[in-house]
């Protein structure tokens, strides 16, 4: 039999049931670059990220933009044989984005709490893979993609709700893989450029421990495989030492070479898998995932006697790195005392310089303490107060939480830093932002505020 507080707490359950599928089915369309979509449960894309969603990424492109140097300088590394794309809109079918690639249905990336959702069918790209197999099927066979991509996460200096990656492929037919032929010519000469570069790579790793050899390859030409690898390791090694190795040959003081070292990866669409990391300013950094790509998306894309790789970084990560941008906030920036200190560079190189910090003005704490309701998810709060403050926000962090003895309710204190990057922020303005947070969590959430 149920309790009383067990009856009132399902009768509330159901109350909200209701108040929630009545709103779903009161919501309007969405509009999204001139396109009307229908929405559903689903449905979870706030005002705030509407207004970020364009037909082709933006910052990229944009004049006196640390971003739009930066992806030149890998189209310059990499050479005229890889075709620049830049990206089409970034709403997608689930299909393109998960399932084509082979994501399984339980990864966390499949949940409205990680992944902006225009209704069950539809989001907004969480990578740039989701153009893989169509960027494949126009029958570009080497090319480099760049795309905004958009992510519900934390709230913090290296996080941002859209940011950007390049992604890169080259797939080539079975006569590309005989000894002599045009793969194993590319290797060669990668690879006696490096020779005698002052750089130093350890890699490894097992075939195992990356996830091993597809059977597909091992079954129709073995030695394809293993020549791709190959020619996906003299790429990349050969990318990362013309990023890092100027700034490396300035600031490093040891004389040591720039070092380099790959390690094992899963990634659903290849295998066998790594990520590469360079050992810069006193720690390990993670650059990019990579990988020999899955037989079926080849075969999805209409290749099915092609073999290749691809790999994907993310250009706003290894910018912060290269530039000194101390938070991900900035590079949405119009002030010009930012953005005049990326102009182009006459050579066309990528220019060593380094970002001068133009104010540091004061932090404004605010906390919020709830309960945790039941299927709350912390990107919940993180996506209300970004849809509340955008970049007035600085981070967000946990900062308490326990659990009460007798109800085994969970509650969660969270400090809220608002700071503007480019102006000082009055207390009145922020106590502001602060109340319409609260509301919108009461009201969407029935948090209960402690």
């Amino acid at each position: 039999m149920l309790q009383l507080g067990t009856v009132r707490a399902a009768r509330s359950l159901c109350v909200r049931s209701l108040h929630v599928s009545a709103y779903v089915a009161q919501r309007p369309p969405l509009m999204l670059n001139g396109i009307e979509h229908a929405t559903d449960d689903y449905t979870n894309v706030p005002a705030s990220i509407m207004r970020r969603v364009h037909p082709a990424p933006q910052l990229p492109y944009m004049e006196n933009q640390p971003l739009s140097l930066l992806r030149t300088e890998i189209e310059r590394i990499l050479g005229e044989q890889y075709k620049p794309i830049r990206a089409p809109s970034p709403v997608v079918s689930t299909q393109l984005n998960f399932d084509e690639l082979g994501f399984p249905e339980d990864h966390p990336g499949r949940k409205p709490s990680d992944t902006y959702f225009v209704n069950r069918s539809t989001c907004l790209r969480t990578h740039t893979s989701a153009h893989q197999i169509g960027t494949f099927r126009e029958n570009h066979l080497r090319w480099l993609l760049t795309a905004d991509v958009f992510r519900r996460d934390e709230i913090d200096s290296s996080h941002y709700p859209v940011f950007h990656q390049m992604e890169g492929a080259s797939v080539w037919d079975d006569v590309a893989f005989a000894p002599g032929g045009v793969v194993e010519k590319e290797c060669e000469a990668m690879e006696a450029h490096l020779a005698s570069a002052p750089m130093e790579i350890s890699d490894e790793v097992s075939i195992e421990e990356a996830g091993g050899w597809q059977a597909t390859h091992l079954e129709r030409v073995p030695h394809a495989a293993e020549l791709t690898l190959r020619h996906l390791k003299a790429t990349l090694n050969t990318l990362v030492y013309g990023l890092f190795q100027p700034r490396w040959a300035l600031e490093s003081e040891s004389g040591e070479p720039l070092k380099v070292r790959w390690i094992p990866a899963f990634f659903p669409f290849t295998s066998p898998s790594f990520e590469v990391e360079v050992w810069f300013r006193g720690k390990w950094l993670e650059i990019l995932g990579c990988g020999v790509i899955q037989q079926p998306i080849l075969r999805q894309a209409g290749l099915p006697e092609k073999t290749g790789w691809a790999f994907g970084l993310g250009l706003e990560r290894i910018a912060m790195v290269l530039f000194s941008i101390p938070d991900i906030r900035l590079f949405w920036s119009e002030d010009k005392r930012f953005v005049n200190q990326f102009k182009r560079p006459t050579n066309g190189t990528l220019p060593l310089m380094t970002f001068k910090p133009y104010s540091k003005y004061p932090p404004c704490y605010k906390d919020v303490s709830f309960w945790m309701p039941p299927q709350f998810h912390e990107n919940d709060l993180f996506e209300t107060v970004r849809d509340c403050a955008g970049d007035l926000v600085e981070d967000v962090a946990c900062i308490d939480q326990f659990v009460h003895p007798k109800t085994k309710r969970e509650s969660r204190c969270y400090r809220i830093n608002y700071r503007s990057m480019d102006r000082n922020l009055e207390n009145e303005h922020v106590n502001a932002l602060h109340t319409t947070v609260l509301e919108r969590l009461q009201s969407q959430f029935q948090l209960e505020i402690r």
